[in-house]
């Protein structure tokens, strides 16, 4: 079993309105030093399969069937190694 930690991030030039909110939010507080880069979400999966890389391929499966929006995100990908 392998151990997957999943970052989905919107691509650099689309808008990015959580982050607008964020930063909004932010330079209300006073944090007029901070600059929100992009707001995205983690996944964590656990992959039962034999490899590392048939890990990564079934991840990037899920990725392009459900998890990631190719138009309008971009993912990286971490195995953690097997449990």
């Amino acid at each position: 079993m392998f151990r997957v930690e999943l970052a989905v991030r919107p691509r650099p030039g689309v808008k990015d309105p959580q982050a607008e909110a964020v930063q909004e939010s932010l330079a209300r507080l006073g944090h007029d030093g901070v600059t929100v880069d992009s707001v995205g979400r983690s996944l964590s999966l656990t992959i039962d399969c034999p490899s590392a890389e048939e890990a990564e391929r079934i991840t990037a499966d899920l990725c392009e069937q459900l998890l990631v929006n190719p138009n309008l995100e971009t993912y990286t990908v971490s195995i953690a190694g097997s449990t």
